[in-house]
Formats: C-alpha cells, structure tokens, sequence
C-alpha cells in the first residue's frame, strides 16, 4: 500500500506500540501521515517520528480531535475570547476527564490494558487530549516541568493506571492542573476551566454544541455570570481533524494538531509517569 503513489494521506489507527513503527515506515515511503493519539508510548520513539517527518519533507499531524469532536464551537469562541485578551493574563487552567466507568471491574481484555501494547492507561489514554486542549488554549507548547501522580484504583485486574492527576508549568507562566479517569467512583465531569486576571470561563462538553460555556467576570464591581449562547456556530470552520489536516496540507501549511506539539504533550506525559513513580517534580 505504502507504495502507490496516488495516496494522499496515511491514517495510522493501530496500537500505541505500533504508532511508531508505521508511521515512520510510511514517512519514509514519501506518505503524508496522521497518526492517532498518543503520538507513541516513549518520547524516544516521538522524536523518531517527528526526525522522519522532517527528513522526508512530510505532513505528520496527530489526530487530538476534541477540538472538533466533542467540544466544537464551544472552545474555538473560548480561544478566539482568550486571544482578543477577554478573560485577561491566563495563569491556571484546569482540565477533567472523569469517567464513572470504562471497563469491566473484573474479566475484560482489551489492548490498551496492556502496558506493553499501550504504554500506560488513563493517562496515555485521555492525557493527550486533554493537556493538548490546555496548552492550545493558551498558546504555549513549551513544557517546563510536571508533578504528577497515577493509581490503579479500580481496574485492578490490568497493570495499567485508572486514575491519574497532576500539574505542568508552562514557559509563559500558566499552570495545568488535570484530572483524569477511567474509572471512579465519583461524579463523572468532562470541563476545562479558565482562570484570568480579567475573567474565567468553564467549557462543559456534556452542554448542548454553542451552549456549552459558562463566562466569570465583574461587572460595576459585582460578580457576574453569563451562560453563553452562540449565536454563530460555524466555528470550527472544518468538520473535523481529518478535514483540518487535509485543508492544512493542501494551503502547505502545518496542521494545528501538528507532531512536534504532540511531542511536547509526549514528554509531558512521560515526565508524569516518572514524577508519580519518584514522588518528585520532574523536569522536561
């Protein structure tokens, strides 16, 4: 397949053991690629990727779909809020990926419990996703350090972690907090919150597409709260992160969800795994 060379783009939707692999195999046959998230379950093998992308003048972008998928409008009005300087100097955002349940408590087989096949759990898992969102809000791909902690609270059958929160710092000053779960025995929650000197939001991706924020400001000196209503909600201006990469690489532009910001989020999340096993901070 890698050989034929009418093919536009390549979608690697494997393993996390294999993302690697693959892609590099089809960078070097000249193919364009989007590799599913995460990019791949070391940082070494990350590098490797993005090396190949460079060297063979390839388009490799990373599929952080939430954007689009499940946050939409929402969090594209949020940035274009955070960019116009609405809410003010960003210093803290906070992202929650928790889920009631994932899988079965006991019995189940499936790759991505495997730490050999997926190189982690909760945290590889809906990481990604979650501090891509965090770091694209604010504009800051840069990593300083991370404190971080995982558990297995409840999949007690699988190696893997369930639960994971931890911190990152970023170069411009913001501090992400996440909270992430694949199981708990807890309220489910899927939000980011925005702290600014000027204002905040929440962005809930269980609300209704363009009802989805609910804005923190003062008002004549008083608190005020607004539930946001959108009343364009043709943002984002692609269907999808499949149409995003392909319009990016017809205009030969980088996509937004581009390899070397998701080595950034790589290294984050390996430093996080490293941080919950010394109990440390670790630096990136």
């Amino acid at each position: 397949m890698l050989a034929l060379s009418e093919l536009d783009l390549v979608v690697v939707c494997l393993p996390n053991k294999l993302h690697a692999q693959v892609t590099i195999e089809a960078l070097n046959a000249g193919q364009n690629v989007l590799c599913e998230k995460p990019m791949a379950t070391t940082v070494k093998d990350a590098e490797a990727m993005v090396a190949a992308a460079k060297s063979n003048q390839r388009t490799l972008a990373i599929a952080m779909n939430f954007r689009w998928q499940y946050f939409g409008p929402d969090i594209f009005h949020l940035k274009q809020l955070i960019e116009d300087g609405e809410l003010g100097e960003i210093y803290y955002v906070r992202v929650h990926y928790l889920r009631r349940a994932t899988f079965p408590l006991s019995g189940y087989e499936r790759w991505n419990l495997s730490q050999e096949e997926s190189g982690g759990g909760a945290l590889i898992d809906l990481g990604p996703h979650m501090l891509d969102l965090a770091m694209w809000l604010v504009d800051d791909y840069s990593p300083l350090s991370v404190n971080g902690f995982t558990h297995n609270g409840l999949t007690k059958y699988s190696p893997v972690d369930d639960f994971a929160s931890g911190s990152v710092t970023l170069k411009n000053g913001t501090r992400i907090h996440a909270d992430l779960a694949w199981s708990s025995h807890n309220q489910p929650s899927w939000q980011i919150n925005v702290y600014g000197e000027k204002g905040g939001a929440v962005v809930d991706a269980e609300k209704p597409e363009g009802r989805r924020i609910t804005r923190y400001t003062v008002e004549d000196n008083k608190s005020a709260t607004e539930n946001v209503g959108l009343s364009d909600i043709t943002l984002p201006p692609e269907a999808s992160v499949q149409e995003h990469v392909v319009k990016r690489m017809i205009a030969g532009e980088a996509p937004d969800c581009s390899a070397e910001r998701a080595l950034q989020v790589m290294k984050v999340i390996e430093g996080w795994y490293q941080s919950s096993e010394s109990g440390r901070d670790v630096d990136i």
